[in-house]
């Protein structure tokens, strides 16, 4: 009590007015000047992201104003062009939703050189990238319900694994998704939901070094996801792409003005294809798939108001891959998902120093495994659902250099779980390493279990950015969490960055955080029954296994730089270390699509991280990036629904290698564009090392797998992958706003074999994707 009575008093001792939400949006307002500070009428000046896609654009008024409304947080280029002259590129960063003003300068011309001032606004102290408006759309993608995730792993330091699964800093999927300022704490990978659709999406900013007190639940980092905003003047868009392996996908929006100060947008989009998941078997076994989405928000702004509401739907019915027996037998599990949301949010400026915000939001996710006559070695059926309500609240004031943030969240979740499985072939289920406990339950006697919970958590936190005269800003602030999913736990949160600029091209940083991460929701109340205690490996001599799961608690540091080179590239490096106790690692249930949360005693990772951006000059643009990391955990592990004996060697005190423990990713891209035309030709690379196989055995037992051929058995990691893709887009009409183009792609284009892992005992085995040429048609008007 005495912690939430000092939490609520420093957040009314901010500002006089109620605490209000997460995320807010900043107004960008600026004029552009000669050479003698006379009004510039004639300029066009575009927002861009740091690689120069055009998130929004307009000319000035004959003042040489111009205003951008309802920026999301995240790195930005200001971009003006005036007849005759070299652009001004100007770096900017959105960190709060204070008003921005901006004043460009023509400098003196300078033929053939675009000129690049020193950034904008406050250096961050965190490692921040953002990918927004036309690049968004530059992104190869195979199945749009994964588009987003695949966006991500362009950006430094994120590893891939099957179904969308993304791993950084060591963290298993410990990622908190913010949509429009909404925080959804769900999972978003393919077999649990859909994301939104890159169609659909206006930016995104990637946070995973120094993550603000605002933020919290999840470990990893921050993945903020700003939808497309209506304009003023009504705007449509049509896509539809088909590829050679049958996949097709498509999707529409429009949104505009309906009224003085009321926008409304709306986007549909829908995909199906023969290889929706990563196979379990490199011949793709029974993969068929679909999914849809469903989108609309309403807007209403005035001079210091904000106010929106969204709702959506989405869905994915899609059949569970077999292995090459269970094809034989005819074996037929499907999985089902639907998700629906509503939200609100009301963000007021109460002056140009105060800012604040409050939302409500609704979620509703549920997922059904539906089992067949045929299914060997086991059968397996799942019905859950999950609701979660909640409402967030914050303010924001700037109070000389001090930027100051304070606000709190409740949350209330249901819980409603229904499993069971059975053992249809004993003989096989031994072969699988099955224990006599799990083979014991059969179809006569099969295992069930059903379980409802309501819990909730509560949260509140305040934070402060203080930026003075000197190069020097720091961030600090305290969090306080907590929870009773199932168990109830709370932990302090205190974060502390600094970042300091040498010159006009470099700043240094620094940052020291603590998080605290409640197990996933997810499947939780059978990971953590006494019914999952009897099966687990763990649980023998008095083993944690099968026991309420404990929330991951976690020291993370960063040391970074970023310098511009030669006023025109940005090179960004950070070191990072992290320390974890009960680090949350869900397991995949035996072959199945279920997914459990469990957790590992303690463990750590450390790594480095690169990026380098050539924004776009002479229609080139190019980004490279990449990280080496190693992540190490030591048993036991609790929670988990586990039906294999071996496991019961990662015990007490054991070291071992995750699964997620991918030791080199890099990541490449270069666009060329025409600028008078728009055509469009990119080139993406991606390089991984290739994760553990984990398991001592697996020489002597997984040689004689399919795509055995796949791994390494001397390094005892599956072997490393390198994935080349392009992509054209070449207008065919035009005429004012309305366009139509036809686009290409070929992803994997030199048709590699690969394995995401193979024969891990808590990731199974996935197969990536062949050669994927498509042809698609895109129409704005």
């Amino acid at each position: 009590m005495r912690v939430a009575t000092f939490m609520v008093l420093l957040v009314w001792g901010c500002s006089a007015v109620p605490a209000a939400a997460q995320l807010q949006l900043a107004d960008i307002v600026g004029v552009v000047l000669d050479r003698r500070g006379v009004a510039v009428p004639s300029a066009t000046v575009s927002l861009n992201d740091p690689l120069g896609g055009v998130l929004r654009s307009q000319s000035v008024d004959a003042e040489g104003r111009f205003h951008f409304l309802g920026i999301a947080p995240g790195r930005y280029a200001l971009r003006a062009l005036i007849v005759g002259n070299e652009p001004i590129v100007f770096p900017l960063s959105i960190d709060s939703a204070l008003p921005i003003e901006v004043t460009l300068r023509l400098p003196p011309h300078i033929v053939g050189t675009v000129t690049v001032e020193a950034p904008l606004g406050r250096d961050s102290v965190t490692s921040r990238n953002s990918v927004a408006g036309a690049s968004v759309g530059h992104v190869p993608v195979r199945i749009g319900a994964r588009g987003l995730q695949d966006l991500v792993a362009t950006l430094p330091g994120w590893a891939t694994d099957d179904n969308g699964l993304l791993h950084a800093r060591g963290v298993d999927d410990g990622f908190l998704y913010v949509v429009d300022g909404v925080p959804v704490y769900e999972r978003l990978d393919l077999l649990h939901g859909v994301g939104p659709d890159l169609m659909a999406i206006e930016s995104v900013s990637v946070v995973t070094g120094y993550v603000p007190p605002e933020f919290g639940y999840k470990a990893g980092g921050v993945i903020d996801v700003r939808s497309r905003s209506a304009q003023a003047d009504w705007r449509s868009a049509a896509q539809i792409d088909q590829a050679i392996d049958e996949g097709l996908g498509g999707g529409v929006s429009t949104g505009g003005r309906v009224g003085p100060s009321v926008t409304v947008q709306v986007a549909a989009s829908g995909q199906r294809s023969t290889r929706f998941l990563d196979p379990v078997h490199p011949d793709n076994l029974h993969n068929r798939g679909k999914s849809g989405n469903l989108f609309a928000q309403l807007g209403w702004s005035s001079a210091l108001d904000h106010v929106s509401g969204s709702l959506g739907a989405s869905g994915a019915a899609y059949d569970v891959t077999n292995t090459e027996p269970q094809q034989s037998a005819g074996q037929d599990q499907r999985q089902r998902i639907t998700q629906r949301f509503v939200s609100a949010s009301w963000q007021r400026a109460w002056s140009s120093t105060i800012v604040s915000q409050v939302s409500a939001y609704a979620r509703r996710a549920a997922a059904r495994l539906e089992g067949s006559d045929a299914d060997t070695p086991l059968t397996a059926s799942a019905d859950r659902t999950l609701a979660r309500h909640g409402v967030i609240a914050s303010v924001t004031r700037q109070r000389g250099a001090h930027l100051l943030k304070a606000g709190a969240e409740v949350q209330r979740l249901s819980l409603d779980e229904v499993f069971g499985f059975a053992v249809t072939d004993a003989e096989r289920g031994a072969q699988a390493g099955f224990s006599a406990a799990a083979v014991g339950f059969t179809t006569d006697a099969p295992f069930h279990f059903e379980g409802r919970a309501v819990p909730t958590l509560g949260s509140l936190y305040a934070q402060d950015e203080w930026h003075g005269a000197s190069a020097l800003t720091v961030s600090l602030g305290v969090r306080a969490d907590w929870t009773r999913l199932l168990l109830a736990r709370h932990q302090w949160s205190p974060r502390l960055g600094a970042a300091y600029r040498l010159g006009d091209r470099t700043v240094l940083r620094a940052s020291v955080s603590r998080f605290f991460q409640p197990p996933q929701p997810e499947n939780i109340l059978l990971a953590s029954s006494e019914a999952a205690r009897a099966l687990s490996p763990f649980a023998a001599n008095g083993g944690a296994g099968g026991a309420a799961i404990e929330p991951e608690r976690q020291w993370a540091f960063e040391a970074g730089v970023e310098r511009y080179l030669a006023r025109r590239v940005r090179l960004d490096a950070a070191y990072w270390h992290r320390a974890v106790d009960q680090a949350a690692d869900p397991n995949v249930f035996t072959g199945t699509t279920v997914i459990f949360p469990n957790a590992v005693a303690r463990g750590y990772a450390e790594g480095v991280d690169l990026r380098l951006e050539w924004p776009q000059q002479g229609g080139w643009s190019a980004y490279a990036g990449g990280s080496v990391s190693q992540v190490r955990q030591f048993g036991p592990i609790t929670g988990g629904l586990f039906l294999e004996d071996d496991l019961g060697s990662y015990g007490e005190g054991v070291r071992f290698v995750p699964d997620h423990d991918q030791r080199v990713v890099v990541s490449a891209g270069v666009n060329w564009e025409h600028i008078r035309t728009g055509a469009l030709v990119g080139l993406t690379g991606r390089y991984e090392s290739g994760t553990p196989i984990g398991r001592e055995d697996a020489e002597d037992n997984l040689t004689g797998q399919p795509g055995a051929e796949l791994v390494d058995f001397d390094r005892g990691r599956v072997a490393p992958r390198t994935l080349v893709s392009i992509i054209g887009d070449v207008p065919v009409w035009q005429s004012g706003q309305r366009s139509l183009s036809v686009r290409l792609s070929a992803l994997n284009l030199f048709d590699r074999r690969y394995a995401y892992n193979f024969g891990n005992p808590f990731s199974g085995t996935h197969f990536g994707a062949p050669r994927t040429v498509s042809i698609g048609v895109r129409a704005r008007f």
